[in-house]
C-alpha cells in the first residue's frame, strides 16, 4: 500500500519488481512500464522505509531469496517463495484498505490516482505527473487535475481580500 501511495505505480510494476530495481540512496525505483520500457522513477523516502522494514522479515518470512533478481513481494507456496500475482496484489490491497476505511475496499488503481492527484495538487506540473505515472498523453494526465476545485479556491481567495478591503 504505501508504494502505491508513495509512487504511483501500476499493479504488473509492483509485481514484477525485483530486488535489483531498488535504490535506497537516491529513493527510486526501476519498472517495467506499458509497452516493456524501463523507466525509474521517484519514490517518497517513507515508503522506501517501509520497503527497507518490509525486506528486514521477507527472507525468513517468505524463504525468499536475496539475489539480485529474485521478486521483492513474494508468498510462501509449497515453504518456497513465489512472486505475487496481479491478482493477489489486488486482493490484498482491498483487503487492507477495507480494514482502514470503514468497510470500504480500495484498488491499486485507486491508489495510483490518490497519488496522481496529490503530486498535481502539490506541484500543478502535469509533465512531472505523466513522467511518475508513465503517461505519454496529456488528456490522460489531465484526469488527475482538478481544474474545477483550483477555480473554487482561486474565487474563496478572491472572494476574501474583497471582504477585507471593505
Amino acid at each position: 500500500l504505501s508504494l502505491f501511495l508513495g509512487s504511483g505505480i501500476r499493479v504488473n510494476e509492483l509485481s514484477n519488481l525485483r530486488l535489483r530495481d531498488l535504490d535506497f540512496e537516491e529513493n527510486q525505483i526501476s519498472v517495467i512500464r506499458k509497452g516493456g520500457k524501463l523507466d525509474t522513477i521517484a519514490v517518497i523516502p517513507e515508503s522506501m522505509q517501509d520497503l527497507k522494514e518490509y525486506l528486514m522479515i521477507r527472507s525468513d518470512r517468505y524463504k525468499a531469496g536475496k539475489e539480485d533478481y529474485d521478486y521483492v513481494f513474494v508468498r510462501k507456496l509449497h515453504n518456497v517463495a513465489s512472486p505475487l500475482s496481479n491478482r493477489t496484489i489486488e486482493s490484498l490491497v482491498k483487503k487492507y484498505t477495507k480494514a482502514f476505511k470503514s468497510n470500504k475496499s480500495m484498488s491499486p488503481h485507486k491508489l495510483r490516482h490518490t497519488y496522481g492527484t496529490y503530486l498535481m495538487e502539490e506541484t500543478n506540473d502535469i509533465h512531472l505527473l505523466m513522467r511518475q505515472l508513465g503517461h505519454t498523453s496529456t488528456s490522460t494526465a489531465v484526469l488527475y487535475s482538478n481544474p474545477e476545485q483550483e477555480k473554487a479556491k482561486l474565487a474563496s481567495r478572491q472572494l476574501g481580500e474583497r471582504r477585507n478591503k471593505s
